[in-house]
């Protein structure tokens, strides 16, 4: 399977297995990882809460990671494991994103729960960068390696 390792995203509530990621940060609420140069992916922890404050350090550990490397990279969110996610946080993800750097960003839901967060998400402030829901990992890789060419 190489970097990539999707056969554990079959059952959606598993952890993803990282193993073969790099590792760049862990905020109060999740891991953040370099699966490969130009997509990074982000890991809640089980039952994590996104507020304005989780969700601008989840922003600047992304965008330091990518300045000092030099690169852009569209981000994956693995959204199953988040349980809740307020306003605040929606508002930092829509106005904090540096489009310079960040490309994209792939939410990843395979349960009715994530894709209704990811559906929120999306719907009512999004973010300043194109966005989009997946039900599993690869088609959200794939995505964020055709966007990468294009913009």
């Amino acid at each position: 399977m190489g970097r990539h390792a999707a056969s554990e995203f079959e059952n959606p509530r598993m952890i993803p297995d990282t193993s073969a990621w790099t590792p760049i940060g862990r905020s109060a609420n999740a891991d953040f990882f370099e699966v490969e140069t130009g997509v990074l992916a982000v890991v809640p922890f089980d039952g994590a809460s996104d507020t304005a404050d989780t969700a601008a350090v989840s922003i600047q550990i992304q965008l330091t990671h990518l300045r000092a490397r030099g690169s852009r990279a569209g981000t994956i969110v693995f959204m199953d494991r988040v349980a809740s996610q307020n306003s605040g946080a929606r508002d930092v993800y829509r106005t904090a994103p540096d489009p310079t750097l960040q490309t994209c960003f792939a939410l990843v839901g395979g349960t009715m729960f994530g894709r209704a967060v990811s559906s929120v998400f999306i719907g009512l402030n999004p973010p300043s960068v194109p966005t989009r829901m997946f039900g599993t990992y690869q088609e959200a890789l794939s995505w964020i390696r055709q966007n990468a060419l294009t913009r």
